[in-house]
């Protein structure tokens, strides 16, 4: 069964270049990129995480403000691991196709059924 995609997605920690990039990839998936502090609950929040000693305060950060995906700035077991250990709901490693950060993003639908966030699958 495939999920459907969130309906808004808010970005932490990232600075204009790949703010940029996200937007454009999520924006061709129909999924617009919110600021970060903004008003509304995101459906997911990104979250760059760059060092094993951030991760701790990133999610507490952004913390209850919606199921979390890490962007970790490459494979790492081990950070991978810290940040779902502490709360993450998944991690994605820039650089790694991105189809694998638009299943995710699907997976997270699925685990907020029933329904996901409402809407057609895309």
């Amino acid at each position: 069964m495939e999920g459907v995609l969130p309906r808004t997605v808010r970005l932490h920690g990232a600075d204009e270049s790949l703010r940029s990039l996200l937007s454009d990839v999520l924006g061709d998936m129909g999924i617009p990129l919110e600021e970060d502090g903004g008003g509304a609950r995101p459906d997911v929040v990104l979250a760059l995480v760059e060092r094993e000693d951030s991760v701790r305060g990133v999610l507490r950060e952004v913390s209850g403000a919606a199921p979390v995906i890490v962007l970790l700035p490459f494979e790492d077991e081990r950070l991978r691991c810290l940040a779902m250990r502490l709360g993450a709901r998944s991690c994605y490693a820039l650089g790694t196709p991105l189809e694998a950060l638009k299943r995710l993003l699907r997976e997270v639908g699925l685990s907020n059924a029933p329904g996901g966030w409402g809407g057609e699958a895309r």
